[in-house]
């Protein structure tokens, strides 16, 4: 399915900043869309106080801006992409939180001036949105080892790659296997002990982990990717295929495509961390997610 492109005439944008996502400090943003935005787009610039305020502002003014960008991480990405879906509003992305997933799939550049000065003349793509519940995400969500260490990495004070690896590397040999009932569009397996049950709308988690290297943002499919529990000695050739893209090569990892799948615990005192795009939600006894097939906008030149 081709990703529909369209020229945007004057643009009205309001620009959503996280102060506290990723690593890297936000101070410099304002003065960095005036010096190169000012006189090619029409801009306001908000900053928020407190988790889940994004989503509120982003609502409040979607019929106000034709271009609501968010400047931070993947979680605040959803957070203002979550009322524009199925809007003619479109999400504008100023990648700077700590692992860029979502923008290093779009091909949005990680480099802030480069990233501001797409917006000059912003191109406007159509890509598939995950509903999960009464939530949606747009890059991975999932269960297992990568969800437990979200969980523990929300409550660090420390944010950035080198802290998350860390509490990887600390985490391998406490975490608990839980088993898993998936329903893939009506047809069930039981994963009994997998490592990682991923569900990808995009390729990967970020920092250029490709958990799953052949999926698609606007081809109406949710890719769900199971990667079984690997021996000790395997993780350095594990890391090496995740970040080379070619996690598929791997005997330990399969691969299923899907418009909808609902996941169940098998038992009840199991793992029970779920995650979206890095950010940690319990898991109860099961979840649903359905495919949105091209239902955000969003500028990008993809």
């Amino acid at each position: 399915m081709t990703i529909t492109v369209d020229k945007m005439s004057r643009t009205k944008a309001l620009f959503i900043i996280n102060p506290n996502s990723g690593t890297r400090s936000k101070e410099q943003v304002p003065k960095l869309l005036y010096r190169y935005l000012d006189g090619h787009i029409d801009y306001d610039i908000v900053f928020t106080k407190y988790a889940g305020e994004a989503t509120k502002i982003s609502n409040d003014n979607k019929g106000k801006f034709n271009l609501i960008v968010a400047v931070g991480g993947d979680g605040t990405i959803n957070e203002v992409a979550r009322p524009l879906i199925d809007s003619e509003t479109a999400l504008g992305i100023v990648p700077m939180g700590s692992g860029n997933g979502l923008a290093r799939h779009l091909g949005i550049p990680l480099n802030l001036k480069k990233a501001i000065i797409t917006f000059q003349r912003p191109e406007i793509s159509t890509i598939d949105t995950i509903k999960v519940d009464d939530q949606a995400f747009l890059n991975v969500a999932g269960v297992g080892f990568d969800a437990h260490i979200a969980s523990i990495f929300a409550k660090s004070k420390k944010r950035g790659f080198i802290t998350y690896a860390n509490l990887a590397l600390r985490e391998l040999n406490k975490y608990r296997y839980a088993g898993y009932r998936l329903i893939i569009d009506g047809i069930e397996k039981t994963e009994k002990a997998p490592f990682i049950v991923s569900i990808a709308n995009a390729t990967q988690y970020g920092n250029n982990a490709h958990i799953a290297p052949g999926a698609r943002i606007a081809d109406g499919l949710m890719d769900i990717c199971i990667l079984q529990k690997v021996p000790f000695w395997y993780y350095p050739i594990l890391l090496f295929h995740l970040f080379n893209g070619t996690v598929y090569k791997s005997r330990y990892y399969h691969c299923a495509q899907g418009k909808e799948v609902i996941i169940k615990r098998i038992s009840e005192d199991s793992e029970n961390h779920f995650h979206l795009d890095g950010d940690p939600f319990d898991l109860k006894s099961d979840i649903k997610l359905t495919i949105k097939p091209l239902s955000l906008k969003v500028a990008c030149r993809c």
